[in-house]
Order: C-alpha cells, then sequence, then structure tokens
C-alpha cells in the first residue's frame, strides 16, 4: 500500500519549473537539486527559469527539458514571461528566488504546487536548494556533486587556445565590486605565480572578463608562462579552458564553483563569506580563510577597511605560503 501511494503522489507531479536568476555560481550549485528530482523519477520533465548569462552553462543539460531565459529584471519582463509559461501548466514551481516579484510570478504561473527557498548559513548551498524540495518529495536523495555539461565547440575552442605539455594552473583573480573581502592583493598572485612556475615547471592561465584584463597583464608580464585569456573568452569558452586546468585558484566568485562542476581541483581565498556555505563543493576542493575573529562576517563593507583601499585585512592574511602550503600538503601538481 505503501509504494502504491508514493507511486500515486509522484502521478500529481510530474512537470517542474526551477526559478533562479543568478549569480552564476548559485545557478551552478542548482544542478544538485534538479539532477535529484530527475533521479528520484526520471519520467519528471523539468524547466528552468534563469537570466541570459548563467543559462549558458546549463542549456546543455540532459536533465533539463528546457530553459527559459528572462530577457530583463523589470515586472513587465517578469510578468510576460509568467503569462508565456502558464500555457506550459506546470505542476510544482521551485522558487528559488523569493521575493515580491516571484510572488506576482507565480501567482501568473499558476502551478498546482509552489516550493520556495528559505536561506540558511547552517547548510552549504547546494544542500539549502536541495531542501528546497523535500516538504513534496520526502525521500529525494541528495546527487552529491555538482556538474555542468559543455558543449564540443567550447572545449575544442579551448583546446586550441594553448598548446603544451605542461600542465596547466588557472588563476581568476577577478571578483565581484558588490561585497568587499573577496579581492586578494595583485602582489600576492605574482608572488604565488613566480614560486607555482619555479617549483612546478606549469602554464598558468588567468581567466576573467574585461574588467580584469589589465591587472591580468601586470601578472602576465611577469613571465611567458603565464597567458591572460580575461576578456577574450564567452562564459562556456572559459569554463572548458577551466576544465583543461589541473588546477584552479580563485576568490569566492562563479568560475570556482564551475571548476567544481568541471571536475577541476580548487582553491579557494575566501575572507567576509562563510566557507561553510559558499566554499567550492565536492572532493580534492580547498577553501582557506583567516583567523581573524570577525569571520565570517559576511558583510557588503568591511569595518576595519580604510579610504580607497580594495583588500580587507582577512584576506591580506592569506599570503602565498598558505596557499602553496595546501598545494604541497595535498599533492595537488604531482
Amino acid at each position: 500500500m505503501r509504494n502504491l501511494n508514493k507511486i500515486m503522489k509522484n502521478k500529481k507531479f510530474k512537470k517542474i519549473l526551477i526559478f533562479r536568476l543568478g549569480a552564476i555560481g548559485d545557478v551552478v550549485h542548482t544542478t544538485a537539486l534538479f539532477r535529484s528530482l530527475k533521479r528520484y523519477d526520471s519520467a519528471m520533465e523539468i524547466h528552468y527559469v534563469t537570466f541570459k548569462m548563467p543559462s549558458l552553462i546549463i542549456e546543455n543539460d540532459p536533465d533539463l527539458e528546457k530553459v527559459w531565459v528572462l530577457e530583463g529584471k523589470t515586472y513587465k519582463h517578469l510578468i510576460n514571461l509568467a503569462k508565456n509559461l502558464r500555457r506550459e501548466k506546470f505542476d510544482v514551481f521551485i522558487n528559488l528566488q523569493p521575493s515580491i516579484k516571484t510572488k506576482i510570478f507565480s501567482l501568473i504561473l499558476g502551478a498546482k504546487k509552489t516550493l520556495t527557498y528559505k536561506k540558511t548559513f547552517k547548510l552549504h548551498a547546494v544542500e539549502n536548494f536541495w531542501r528546497t524540495a523535500k516538504p513534496l518529495f520526502k525521500d529525494i536523495i541528495l546527487y552529491k556533486e555538482i556538474k555542468i555539461y559543455l558543449q564540443d565547440e567550447a572545449r575544442e575552442k579551448a583546446k586550441n587556445l594553448i598548446q603544451t605539455d605542461k600542465k596547466l594552473i588557472g588563476f581568476n583573480m577577478g571578483v565581484s565590486s558588490v561585497r568587499q573581502g573577496r579581492k586578494w592583493p595583485i602582489e600576492y598572485w605574482k608572488e604565488l605565480a613566480g614560486n607555482i612556475i619555479d617549483k612546478y615547471n606549469c602554464q598558468i592561465v588567468l581567466t576573467g572578463s574585461n574588467e580584469d584584463a589589465e591587472e591580468a597583464k601586470i601578472l602576465a608580464d611577469i613571465s611567458k608562462n603565464i597567458i591572460s585569456f580575461c576578456g577574450k573568452l564567452s562564459l562556456t569558452e572559459s569554463a572548458a579552458l577551466i576544465e583543461r586546468c589541473e588546477l584552479l585558484i580563485s576568490g569566492d566568485t562563479g568560475p570556482i564553483h564551475i571548476a567544481t562542476a568541471v571536475g577541476t581541483k580548487t582553491i579557494g581565498l575566501y575572507g567576509a563569506a562563510p566557507v561553510s556555505r559558499t566554499g567550492p563543493f565536492g572532493n580534492n576542493n580547498f577553501a582557506l580563510n583567516s583567523n581573524l575573529d570577525c569571520i565570517p562576517c559576511n558583510k557588503r563593507k568591511c569595518k576595519f577597511l580604510k579610504k580607497n583601499e580594495l583588500c580587507t585585512p582577512c584576506l591580506l592574511k592569506l599570503t602565498p605560503d598558505k596557499i602553496l602550503d595546501v598545494i604541497n600538503e595535498n599533492s595537488l601538481l604531482n
């Protein structure tokens, strides 16, 4: 009887819509949720709504029926998409970005059931997103890895970008300027690069956007074994380049989560953010933070940061030798 009840219950909820607009790292973290749902019931038809940029990293995913792109942030864009999606007659709406706007979206969408995400710092974001589905799918089991599927074209371009027999080490220097406590000083990057090249005879590749290009050039100028691709690649091409790397070293930003999702080992440099929530997920991934009493404060502005200073005391405490110790102690480049 119990199995029959479960089968009858599953028949009610076959068409799911997941809603998470960004940032990129957040969308990567939600992949464990929809993969868990698909393994719970392979007959589920799962759709996803997000912005254009993060859509690029999930549009090729075999566990998603369709990725819908929200073209703008206004109420008009949201309402028009909701009206369009209403025709799909979703059984369940999983709202991973609760707000007044998304409540309106939910009302227009008219799904039979709505599940709403509740953020907590007691769990890693991957598990936090996954638990949103638990009230309705009580027997769902967490898929304990995050994974993205890249297009063959992106992989082929990344393969042709650099021809070398040396191991590739990725540096992602750029971080969002919205929050302080994420930026590692350029002097530290230079020292770390020099030490890694001297000891391991590897090739360092720099990933990032146009905004990171000027600082990346400073680093690339110190050695022929450092090449900058900042601002030169699309998001999926950058992901494919990261996939080629033996190791990615990065601040608390999207590319570090992309790295874990393509199977590249990572070292995350964390300041204000709680590692237990946003640190790199899975095995062969490491997150470093300082031992200051105020960490993790998770605040947008640091009360100890002086005017015109960019790097917070918590990140200044993470000296290059600490990163080298992690590499050596865990044989990450052997």
